[in-house]
């Protein structure tokens, strides 16, 4: 989203607005991706098949949770009250609309604030939940969301970190899915990244007791396992078919 399309989060501008809480493909969900935190990994990695990706603007690749198995596709997404087929759901998707954007101050001290994409489909004037109170206090859903994006920024450095010290490690390689749905029809998924499992067992075992203390190990192991993960996706993608 770019800054020109974000605004800053008040309870006067937005006294007024509402949410929709859940998830549809009228409502933007229809990702095919969306990028993971380390300190998600360990939750995500019995749901969804975690990969990698080169994204622009970033000299490592960033990793991220696979949601579908075509452009604009996410196979989460069904028809219960939620819109979203199981109770495990990335950060990034859970925050919707909202980011925590840099501001300046009249000293020049640069701080945090609540933004919004004043555009998203899931905001509205008529429908959802309001954003905040009578009073003009943050509504319960709003005060989740804003302890979401606390998170989310937590997380982010360490995961650029993590990004950054298993390229340097030569430990992310491509990964091609071979596939054939029921229907016949032969697909193959490329341009994503995994974790080199070779290269892996080949580490030292002071550069494994380094990932191991920068907090790395986990993570890159959740990667791993969550590969299998595929299955699942396919096995969802077959019962569209």
């Amino acid at each position: 989203m770019t800054q020109e399309h974000l605004a800053k989060l008040n309870s006067i501008d937005h006294a007024s607005l509402r949410i929709a809480r859940k998830y549809s493909e009228g409502l933007g969900d229809n990702q095919m991706t969306c990028l993971v935190f380390t300190t998600e990994m360990r939750t995500l990695q019995g749901t969804y098949p975690l990969l990698m990706q080169q994204i622009e603007g970033h000299p490592a690749p960033l990793p991220l949770a696979l949601l579908g198995l075509e452009k604009s596709e996410n196979l989460f997404l069904d028809e219960s009250d939620l819109g979203w087929r199981t109770e495990t759901i990335p950060l990034m998707m859970q925050k919707g609309p909202f980011y925590i954007a840099k501001e300046q101050d009249s000293t020049g001290v640069t701080r945090n604030i609540i933004a919004l994409d004043e555009r998203h489909p899931k905001l509205g004037l008529e429908s959802g939940e309001r954003l905040f109170s009578d009073a003009g206090g943050y509504g319960d859903h709003l005060e989740r969301i804003i302890g979401l994006l606390e998170t989310i920024e937590a997380s982010h450095p360490h995961t650029l970190e993590f990004s950054t010290m298993l390229d340097a490690l030569d430990l992310i390689t491509p990964l091609d899915f071979k596939f054939t749905l029921n229907d016949g029809s032969a697909h193959t998924l490329t341009g994503f990244l995994g974790i080199d499992e070779e290269r892996l067992q080949r580490l030292s075992e002071d550069t494994l007791s380094s990932l191991h203390q920068k907090g790395f190990l986990l993570p890159l192991f959740m990667m791993l396992a969550s590969q299998s993960q595929v299955s699942r996706l396919l096995a969802l993608k077959n019962d569209k078919v």
